[in-house]
């Protein structure tokens, strides 16, 4: 019993001496060793790896981009982790503090490391750091194990996730140093140069022993098991720097170290998409097929499917793909199979077939919006590669209103649909007003006829779509059939409120932002679209719906003929909207899309009239304008021109080259000789100014200051005689010929002034200086004044794109006037001075869409005074009362 109590304390001595980090027994050794290993490194590694698997299978892969290397959360995602990651730092560290031999009480005076698995817990701390992207303190981690265990494999280790950290701060140098030394211990234990046959050292026995009395540490040979994941690292060092050769070769060789079926699938799919953007067919087929003979997860392989069959083409794969099409479990994925059926004819030029499978790609997109748009863009490119561009700007909307800010190519496809916005507005109000004014020529009764045909054709179309919204209503509710649960959160859905946000995403994708009322699926509520007129709402290239509704059931045939433009004025409205239109869609094809031949059929369209209009003189000058002067067509327009329209200015122009700069002279000449009468007429010299007056009254009728010269006639007439009656005829004159005039103001006040008796001679400053009023918080119009180096059609373009970025909410109106032969741009309207002088600031400190256009004259004016700029032209003087007032 004795010699038993001896061993018992024998044996607790044995294990306090071997609980001892300041002992280097292999007790000791053992015992903390094992420790380290299981309770730290073992334990921490498990928390990592579960953590990073959890992180993995609920992220999202985007496989329409080349897939990443490696997946690491990002600054929000890894959040989420910090559980699990702080919990194995903690560990790693309770054993470094407890199990290091010698202990780290004193790091200083610490020169060497007993327990051999305290050097794996500091590279785990700085994996955990490294996920968690405490970049700066992983790289402690990485970089006290390289220096203090350098006689360690480890250190190499610790040097491979120091390049990773180097990369994800930015550090291209430092990790490209780190690779290459790594590369070098690669290749230097594959040539054999640390190592000899039989795996010892290559040194002699004496030069060990010279090397052990002076305490040198001998560099440890590369680690085999390592190759891979420098492999790896060396991807993601090309991958960083967008070197898709040197990403290739790092890959490749990476495959040949890979174990893991997972990881093998990955490096496959991902030289397939590397190899595919480099246009190498076939060797991305070849990998993409190599895809499913490994663990891939389901989604890889069908997307590794579906990018083989782009790749390698054939009946056979397109066989397969109908199939895959047939099998339920991927209803989900109908819109991608349907998208490459489309690419693959259209890779055979069989246009037809892909547009209708783009299509059917489109529609059964009920959640994936990034393919829903992808395949409106390829519906869109195809329109407009045909130039068939009223149907491209369908598709590209429609590729608009759905895609997110992150799709790649999401300005061009906006800027797309926003640049034909107009010309689609153009052609199809020129269209309506045409078809309208074509069934106003019906009689009666064939009216009602025809509008009792258009309410049917709605009816059909309405049943069509509620057809439709049913079909995708179903695939809708198939999908989210068989997407399994992963049990977070509570069973009941109105508790649950992961459920409630995933089933609003996925309401909104299928059905829009919808307003919470009664009825809200319902969309009988439809626009009169063959009785409507397109240019009712405003010029501000938005996708507002138009305010003339009325419920189906409810629309009647008289309904619909009530809108026709059966009174002269309605038709000669009808007509005024539909010419502009003509006109407005022909400047676009030729000034934006470059299509001359479309902007000349514009225009001809226009000649083709059966009625008289001013537009026609336009039409025939931008033919003109369209073919060399020597041309056939040219000559034609310049006859009619000239038959027609013989004293316009564009006659006048096509007779001499420089009209119009004599033009100018001419009309400078004119003020002139306007402002040396008046001059007589302020010295008395009355009887010259009559005979003048007489002169341009009589012989002069193109004279820009006819009425001025009718006005300073009757003035001087006023001057010479008692009897004001005798300047009666005068005056009547002046309003018969100018009303609405400045001068005819003036004429009607005199008038009333003569026949109230009221005699008395006082002189009457003829020239207004306050023809401008100024009422405080009145309405207000902006001014843009072009010059001769842009065309108004794109100005308009880039006024109305400057607005919808910056103004959106006012809904201004955008349209082309001109003023004392000088292009305008009128925009209407702002509540007041000061939101319209806001307006104005905003538009001379913005490049954004104006360009040069930013540096040209901008003014805001007030109803009244715009009319009277127009009726006088009087811009100088409209200047200087803006000046004074505002």
């Amino acid at each position: 019993m004795k010699k038993l109590h001896i061993l018992i304390y024998l044996g607790i001595l044995s294990f306090i001496w071997a609980c001892s980090t300041e002992k280097n027994t292999m007790l000791s050794r053992a015992y903390h060793g094992t420790t380290a290993h299981y309770n730290g490194y073992f334990n921490a590694n498990d928390l990592l790896e579960e953590a990073m698997k959890t992180y993995r299978e609920n992220q999202k892969e985007d496989y329409y981009n080349v897939l990443p290397i490696l997946q690491l959360p990002s600054e929000e995602e890894v959040k989420n982790m910090y559980s699990p990651i702080d919990t194995a730092i903690a560990k790693c560290t309770k054993v470094i503090q407890r199990h290091a031999m010698p202990s780290m009480e004193k790091p200083a005076s610490k020169k060497e490391e007993h327990n051999r698995w305290i050097d794996e817990n500091w590279i785990t701390i700085g994996i955990a750091n490294f996920y968690r992207r405490d970049y700066d303190l992983a790289f402690k981690n990485f970089e006290y194990t390289k220096k203090f265990f350098s006689s360690d494999k480890s250190a190499y280790v610790a040097e491979m996730w120091m390049a990773r950290t180097y990369m994800e701060q930015g550090k291209f140098t430092e990790a490209n140093f780190a690779i290459t030394n790594l590369e070098k211990a690669q290749e230097s234990m594959e040539n054999g140069d640390s190592k000899d046959p039989k795996g010892k050292s290559s040194k002699s026995s004496k030069a060990k022993k010279k090397s052990k009395n002076k305490k040198e540490k001998e560099i440890p040979p590369f680690p085999k098991k390592l190759r891979y994941d420098l492999a790896i690292t060396k991807a993601m060092f090309a991958e960083k720097r967008k070197d898709s050769e040197g990403e290739i070769k790092a890959l490749t060789k990476a495959l040949e170290y890979a174990k893991k079926s997972k990881d093998k699938a990955r490096i496959n799919f991902i030289l397939g998409q590397l190899y595919e953007n480099a246009g190498d067919r076939g060797k991305a087929a070849y990998h993409y097929n190599r895809v499913k003979k490994y663990n891939a997860g389901y989604e890889m392989s069908f997307n590794a499917n579906l990018k083989n069959a782009l790749n390698a083409g054939g009946e056979k794969v397109r066989k397969s793909l109908k199939k895959m099409l047939r099998d339920t479990k991927n209803a989900e994925f109908k819109d991608q199979i349907y998208y490459t059926l489309g690419k693959m004819d259209q890779q055979e030029a069989n246009e037809e077939n892909a547009k209708a499978n783009y299509t059917k790609s489109a529609f059964y997109s009920t959640t994936n919006v990034r393919q829903k748009g992808m395949a409106f863009e390829r519906l869109g490119d195809m329109s407009f590669a045909k130039k068939d561009y009223l149907r491209a700007q369908k598709y590209y909307d429609s590729c608009a209103k759905v895609i997110p800010e992150t799709y790649p190519n999401y300005e061009a496809i906006q800027n797309k649909a926003s640049k034909l916005q107009s010309l689609v507005k153009a052609i199809e109000t020129a269209q309506y007003e045409d078809s309208v004014q074509q069934i106003a020529k019906l009689s009666p009764s064939d009216q009602l006829a025809f509008a009792e045909g258009v309410i049917k054709k709605m009816k059909k179309d309405e049943e069509e779509r509620k057809r439709q919204d049913a079909i995708r209503l179903a695939a809708l509710q198939e999908i989210q059939l068989k997407k399994p649960s992963n049990g977070n959160g509570s069973k009941f859905y109105w508790n649950n409120d992961k459920a409630k946000t995933e089933g609003f995403e996925e309401f909104k994708k299928q059905w829009g932002q919808r307003s919470n009322e009664d009825d809200w699926r319902r969309s009988d509520r439809v626009v009169f679209a063959s009785f409507t007129d397109p240019s009712d709402s405003s010029e501000t290239v938005d996708n507002t719906t138009p305010s003339t509704e009325t419920a189906l059931d409810s629309l009647t045939p008289e309904m619909l003929v009530a809108k026709l433009p059966l009174s002269d004025s309605a038709l000669l409205a009808s007509r005024n909207r539909m010419m502009n239109a003509y006109f407005d869609a022909g400047g676009i094809y030729n000034e934006q899309l470059n299509e001359s031949a479309l902007a000349e059929q514009q225009y001809r369209t226009m000649l083709g009239q059966d009625f008289n209009h001013d537009m026609k003189l336009l039409a025939a000058y931008q033919i003109y304008r369209l073919h060399s002067p020597e041309d056939q067509a040219a000559v034609e327009q310049k006859d009619y021109i000239l038959i027609n329209y013989p004293t316009s200015d564009y006659a006048g122009y096509l007779r001499d080259p420089d009209y119009f700069l004599k033009k100018k002279e001419r009309e400078k000449l004119t003020q002139e000789a306007y402002l040396t009468d008046l001059d007589r007429y302020e010295r008395g010299l009355y009887y010259p100014v009559i005979m003048k007056a007489n002169g341009v009254i009589n012989d002069e009728k193109d004279n820009p200051y006819r009425s001025k010269y009718i006005l300073l006639k009757a003035m001087a007439q006023a001057k010479m005689n008692e009897d004001k009656r005798v300047v009666l005829p005068t005056l009547d004159t002046l309003i018969a010929l100018y009303p609405k005039t400045p001068e005819a103001a003036k004429a009607e006040e005199m008038r009333k002034i003569i026949l109230n008796g009221y005699s008395k001679n006082e002189p009457v400053d003829f020239v207004d200086k306050s023809i401008y009023k100024y009422v405080e918080n009145e309405p207000m119009f902006v001014l843009i004044f072009l010059t001769d180096k842009i065309n108004n059609i794109v100005a308009k373009t880039r006024v109305v794109d400057f607005n919808k970025e910056y103004y959106g909410k006012l809904r201004l109106n955008v349209t082309s006037k001109v003023l004392k032969e000088q292009n305008v741009i009128l925009l209407k309207q702002f509540k007041d001075e000061i939101e319209a002088a806001s307006y104005v600031s905003m538009y001379k400190r913005t490049r954004n869409h104006l360009l040069d256009m930013q540096k040209m004259k901008i003014l805001f004016i007030s109803e009244k005074n715009l009319l009277t700029l127009f009726e006088t032209s009087k811009l100088e003087e409209y200047q200087l009362f803006f000046d004074e007032k505002y």
